[in-house]
């Protein structure tokens, strides 16, 4: 058939007006669902189906929320539902209605998505509310419950389990119903000879392949086309109409053929039957390689003993603590005896419980040693090989080993108060958050399926009006393709993925990352500040110290610092060290260790201040570089303005440290990295906590972020590529060059695969050695210790002495350390002062002036007072923990 301008015209314009209705109906505003109010929450309830219905909820602010997310499907897509800016992952199990308790919110936005990120929802908070509370307060408020996530795991597995054995049968189904059809119908194109007649009947191929579109391909069209409803259209949707585009093709070919012009009334039932089944395949695969992608946080909950031997109470009644053993005759303790106590589960311990932990068992719960002395791998949560000893009064951790030994132990954390539980929710809380990579692939995602949909409309009108016989049929076949291999979903889990799996590492790596955010931006570390006591050093007070005023000149360096310090240094990262001692102790300590440069004689609360002073030298530096560069602005960033993750050779500046003292600075630096050996505090005040107390975690913290990136750069490049290249073959660009269509099935096959490529290369950084590259770096000449242990006499740090004489604070008041740490809120305003007087800030322990500029936070009704706002958010996140030190 020659060219038809008429039908060229026609096809050009009813594509434009196809395009035009694609984007009014995806794009348009839409109207949000008001929330009811009813006992001071506010309420309301989304259907989960193919999409959140309705998509858009309005809330008032300042009232707590409560969503109910009522999920009438099951699958992996939308299994969780996520809100990034909250923190909250919140796992909706099938067919099942799941509360999700938020906290009184300001007015904003709050985006959700599902776990895949491909269905989104917003929920909308309007009206007046506290403008001074930031969403790192919110994020504090959100309600987290341990004990959930442990469970939400459990739950998971089971539903993963139920998903793979439904997509089993449904694969099985829909290959026994499609293999004649495609093979008779593939040898018949080869051969008529080689194939009976009535094998390619297309009534007979009907009958086989409609079950396949209609019960095999129902968990896709169940979600497919109510997404496309939503607005929220995700890969499935694409499928959906891909496969139901060449079915009604197919079926109207085999009742009125005569509609369709010669040459275009072939079926494709053939296809139809290979892409759902493809598809199934796919998302079978897909389940059970994303089984592997938590399994480091699954491990960690399966090594909790599900029993524990609780000493029985006339034991307990009648023998003192002291008394259940002797240092001369240990084995006459009648605790020993197992006839003394009784197994119960471990979900029934109570705090004070006394427990006997037996040698090759795991302790039951955290808890304190009361009797005998045990050696115990803590190795599943420090990520340290070595066996410590515990003896009398010393914390026993949950799950870990005794590997000799007996004892006695007094439970003083269960349930939801555990390390172990703490550290299951840290990690699901982080997975929840963003990271900034992952803005791009949002943002195009959101476009995606409509502009492949739009691409589809303009592939069948360039098709069918300009291109070579039969038209028709060449134009269903490349829209068909298009929508088929467009995978958005590769998009959507390029990130997540990879930080699912980088988060569980870290976490049985001893390091607990706080946030996606933190997990990206490590590896741009370009100066760590350390702080001296407790955290270079083991922290102990000299012999001769009086009592209310501990001197730390003979404090010895700890385990791995000097190999840390070392291992920086070699890659290029400057080393600085705060230390309140005087220049002689600080000076011999960063000999030893081989620091870079020392800040000694700090005040109390000068920490933070010297971290603001490293960041401005920062900033004056990379403005420096870019003058160099020719920069048209020539103007630094201020700090206030700089965003690291965007300007990566400005070096970010990471405070470690231990101390209520070290939170300010924790909390003041780019990254904040705390050592869990220390105070509650300063892990809250952290980005990242090092369960081990090790230095040489740092150097974890920063090869997880690298192998991290390297991963998510793959998974990207793989999303990005497979599109880019993959939809313009489907569209039929090389036909001209070829002769060359690319087939539906091809095209279903490919998609199929795409997500499970993605899964099985995250699944990758689980062999990633996070721990290399330490003790070989620490050969670097510049810093390598000697045959003493200690840093080459040729290395001098620069010293600096805090010679300030004027704080930030106006009284008089003394200011603790964290030699006495007890002290610090002696001064504490519980209620606000009159205008004119200083409060004490609750965080740092400074001392503020109140007036009309004061930085506030309410708490139960009071009113407290802030040197910054990086104390006032920390303060906010967990107002108790400042309250009761």
């Amino acid at each position: 058939m020659g060219f038809n301008i008429f039908l060229f015209v026609a096809a050009l314009l009813l594509a434009a007006a196809a395009t035009w209705g694609i984007l009014r109906f995806f794009f348009a505003s839409q109207q949000g669902t008001d929330g009811t109010i009813s006992n001071g929450q506010q309420q309301a309830t989304i259907t989960v189906r193919g999409g959140y219905s309705p998509a858009v909820v309005n809330m008032k602010a300042g009232v707590p929320i409560t969503l109910t997310f009522d999920r009438q499907e099951t699958g992996e897509c939308t299994s969780h539902v996520v809100f990034g800016d909250l923190g909250l992952d919140a796992m909706l199990p099938g067919n099942t209605s799941t509360e999700v308790k938020l906290p009184a919110l300001p007015a904003g936005e709050y985006p959700f998505a599902c776990g895949m990120n491909m269905v989104h929802g917003l929920l909308r908070v309007e009206g007046d509310s506290d403008t001074s509370i930031t969403r790192t307060d919110i994020l504090a408020r959100t309600p987290s419950e341990p004990t959930d996530a442990a469970h939400a795991e459990q739950r998971e597995a089971q539903e993963r389990r139920r998903e793979i054995k439904t997509l089993t049968k449904l694969v099985v189904i829909g290959a026994v119903l499609t293999i004649p059809v495609f093979a008779a119908t593939m040898l018949h194109m080869a051969d008529p000879s080689l194939v009976p007649h009535w094998m390619v009947n297309p009534w007979l191929q009907a009958i086989l392949i409609t079950p396949v579109m209609f019960y095999c391909g129902h968990p896709i069209h169940n979600v497919g086309f109510p997404a496309l409803a939503h607005r929220s259209p995700d890969m499935n949707s694409l499928v959906s109409l891909g496969t139901g585009a060449a079915y009604l093709y197919s079926l109207v070919t085999c009742i009125a053929p005569w509609v369709f012009p010669e040459g275009s009334r072939e079926p494709y039932f053939e296809s139809v039957g290979v892409v759902i089944t493809l598809v199934l395949v796919g998302r079978l695969l897909e389940n059970k390689a994303r089984e592997g992608t938590g399994k480091a946080v699954q491990s960690l909950i399966k090594l909790r003993p599900r029993t524990a031997h609780k000493l029985r109470e006339t034991i307990a009644d009648t023998n003192n603590v002291t008394t259940f053993t002797t240092d001369d005759e240990p084995t006459n303790a009648q605790w020993l005896n197992p006839e003394n106590s009784v197994d119960i589960d471990a979900d029934a311990i109570a705090t004070g419980d006394l427990l006997v932990v037996r040698n090759g068992e795991r302790v039951p719960t955290d808890g304190v040693v009361v009797a005998g002395e045990v050696t115990v791998d803590e190795s599943m949560i420090t990520g340290e090989s070595k066996p410590v000893t515990k003896a009398k009064d010393m914390l026993l951790t949950g799950a870990t080993v005794v590997l000799k030994g007996d004892c006695v132990m007094r439970a003083t954390q269960v349930g939801a108060n555990t390390v172990l539980s703490q550290i299951t929710t840290m990690v699901a809380r982080a997975q929840a958050t963003k990271a900034p990579v992952q803005q791009l692939a949002d943002r195009i995602a959101r476009y995606f399926v409509p502009a492949v949909m739009i691409i589809a409309v303009w592939t069948f009108a360039i098709w069918v009006s300009i291109g070579p016989s039969p038209q028709l049929a060449h134009a269903l076949v490349t829209a068909v393709s298009v929508l088929i291999i467009a995978c958005p979903c590769a998009l959507g889990l390029a990130t997540p993925l990879s930080v699912t799996v980088a988060l569980g590492l870290g976490a049985t790596n001893g390091v607990l990352v706080t946030s996606a955010k933190a997990l990206e931006q490590a590896r741009h570390i370009g100066t760590v500040v350390f702080d001296k006591t407790g955290t270079i050093t083991r922290g102990v007070v000299d012999d001769n110290a009086d009592w209310n005023k501990p001197s730390y000149e003979r404090d010895t360096v700890k385990d791995g610092s000097l190999e840390a310090i070392a291992a920086l240094r070699a890659r290029g990262i400057r080393t600085v060290m705060l230390s309140g001692d005087k220049a002689e102790v600080a000076g011999r300590i960063a000999r030893e260790v081989g620091i870079d440069t020392v800040i000694c004689e700090v005040k109390p609360d000068g920490k933070a201040h010297w971290i603001q002073q490293l960041q401005r030298e920062r900033d004056a530096q990379y403005a420096g570089k870019q003058l160099e560069r020719g920069n048209s602005s020539g103007k630094a960033d201020q700090h206030n303005g700089f965003t690291p993750s965007s300007k990566p050779e400005a070096n970010l500046i990471a405070m470690v440290g231990d101390g209520i003292n070290d939170a300010p600075a924790l909390a003041q630096a780019d990254l904040g990295i705390a050592i869990g050996t220390g105070t509650d505090v300063a892990m809250q005040s952290a980005d990242v906590t090092l369960m081990s107390g090790d230095l040489r975690g740092v150097l974890k913290t920063i090869n997880l972020s690298e192998a991290t990136m390297r991963n998510i750069r793959e998974n990207l490049g793989w999303a990005f590529g497979y599109n880019v290249i993959g939809i313009p073959i489907a569209a039929g660009v090389l036909f001209p060059f070829t002769g060359w269509l690319l087939s539906p099935m091809i095209a279903g096959l490919a998609m199929a695969l795409s997500s499970v490529c993605l899964v099985l290369n995250a699944n990758r950084l689980h062999m990633a050695n996070i721990g290399g590259g330490i003790n070989t770096s620490a050969a670097n000449p510049p810093s390598a210790p000697n045959a003493n242990n200690s840093v080459s006499e040729g290395h001098e740090p620069t010293i600096i002495v805090d010679d300030r004489t004027e704080l930030t604070h106006l009284s008089g008041q003394s200011h603790n350390t964290k030699e006495n740490p007890m002290d610090m809120n002696m001064h504490m305003h519980h209620n606000a002062p009159m205008d004119g007087e200083t409060a004490t800030d609750p965080v740092c322990g400074m001392t503020v002036s109140v007036n009309a500029d004061a930085i506030t936070r309410e708490f139960e009704g009071k009113t407290y007072y802030f040197c910054g706002e990086h104390c006032a958010n920390n303060f906010a996140k967990a107002p108790q923990i400042f309250l009761e030190k």
